[in-house]
């Protein structure tokens, strides 16, 4: 019978002295910020809220240019070219195709916010305005990423659209946001895309 208690009150008392332990170690404490109670909290080490982790930087693209400038000859994109592409078939008869890539071709930070400013130069030669929207339909590549940051130092609230969208869905995000600019940057795309935009009521 003694057993049995101990086998009962051990476990017992383990999760009493792990839950005090728990009580001591929390390093949030707890934020009013309305609403009901004790659900915010902040680090225990800032009397109010932290605006930015790094000083003198407010937005995405001073973050960026300033990643850009401390690791300037860093790699920093890689992409690998498609070198060929076989269809192969299961012993089930289901087929799939298989691609085969070359070795990674990479881009320096400082190559890539290069082509970030000559993105973001050629908004503004488009005669595009600060805080208007810009949709990017595109796959996902080092492209797509140079035209998103190309976009933040103009101050542009981007639109993404993927190849992999269907036409109706495509449609419907056209017309939600009122696009100013549409931006492509699959040229395979391009004759899907404006055949959609005018399909579509902009």
């Amino acid at each position: 019978m003694g057993a049995y208690i101990a086998g009962v009150l051990v476990p017992l008392v383990f999760t009493l002295l792990l839950r005090n332990s728990k009580n001591r170690k929390r390093r949030g404490l707890l934020a009013d910020v309305g609403g009901e109670p004790g659900y915010a909290v902040r680090n225990h080490r800032f009397n109010s809220p932290v605006e930015t982790a790094w000083k003198g930087i407010t937005t995405l693209a001073e973050l960026f240019e300033q990643s850009c400038k401390q690791h300037h000859d860093k790699k920093f994109l890689g992409t690998r070219r498609l070198v060929s592409r076989d269809t192969e078939v299961s012993k089930d008869g289901r087929s799939f195709e298989k691609l085969h890539l070359g070795d990674y071709e990479w881009l320096s930070y400082g190559k890539v916010f290069e082509a970030v400013c000559n993105f973001a130069s050629g908004l503004v030669q488009l005669g595009h305005q600060r805080e208007e929207r810009v949709a990017i339909f595109a796959d996902t590549r080092e492209e797509w990423f140079i035209a998103l940051q190309g976009c933040f130092r103009r101050n542009v609230t981007v639109v993404t659209m993927y190849a992999s969208l269907g036409e109706e869905a495509l449609c419907h995000s056209l017309n939600e946001v009122s696009l100013a600019l549409p931006c492509t940057l699959n040229i395979c795309n391009v004759p899907d895309f404006l055949a959609t935009i005018s399909a579509s009521s902009l």
